[in-house]
């Protein structure tokens, strides 16, 4: 059996840097429609709402923060939010908001420079799908690290009826486009990934072929 590398050994690798010279050019010309309107997704919206109802630890944590439209609202309901962002241009249209704001910081997930167990909350929408198949077991412990005991994740992320930017449904598998790792999942291979370290509390596919997760720490 291959051996998992260790998630700081993923920063560098070709292929990511490939991705996050994509995302710089697609921030620089203003291409992003990932980003919609500037406003939370609705699943995000409803499940942040009930998860800061239950978690003890109000720390939360958004994985590629973008523009920050995430952070803010899950922020604004009680956290204390870290947004960690790759591309500068995106972490400028985050920090110009009103008010007290959400820690955001621009950095690479693969050196995460914060103390394990921290996090009650760990949002990532719009990650998970760009993590090559042969490194999920690095992403998946290190989720498991950052959270705090008796911690929420909550993940959004390509499903295998998504329709790709090529117009092509992929099912599940997975496509190199422009420079960039795009995989899809089904619930099942959902739950086989997560079901050992994480308690699926729902887990629902959206009319754009999105998969909505829900998961509560076993530990």
């Amino acid at each position: 059996m291959k051996k998992q590398k260790p998630i700081f050994a993923l920063s560098g690798e070709k292929l990511y840097n490939r991705q996050n010279s994509f995302y710089e050019k697609a921030y620089d010309t203003q291409n992003t429609p990932w980003s919609i309107d500037g406003k939370p997704d609705p699943f995000v919206i409803r499940q942040s709402k009930k998860v800061a109802r239950r978690v003890k630890t109000k720390t939360a944590l958004d994985l590629g923060c973008g523009d920050g439209r995430h952070s803010v609202f899950i922020h604004n309901i009680g956290f204390m939010v870290i947004g960690i962002e790759y591309q500068k241009r995106a972490l400028r249209t985050a920090k110009r908001g009103k008010g007290k704001k959400p820690l955001y910081i621009n950095g690479d997930i693969f050196r995460f420079p914060f103390k394990e167990g921290r996090f009650g909350l760990i949002i990532d929408y719009g990650v998970f799908h760009h993590i090559r198949r042969n490194d999920t077991g690095a992403y998946l412990g290190f989720i498991s690290r950052m959270m705090a005991r008796g911690g929420y994740y909550m993940l959004s992320c390509f499903g295998e009826n998504f329709t790709h930017s090529d117009g092509k449904k992929y099912g599940r598998g997975f496509v190199l486009h422009k420079n960039h790792y795009d995989r899809f999942s089904s619930k099942k291979e959902i739950r086989a990934i997560f079901g050992k370290k994480f308690k699926i509390t729902e887990i629902n596919e959206d009319g754009k072929g999105i998969l909505h997760v829900l998961m509560e720490s076993r530990s």
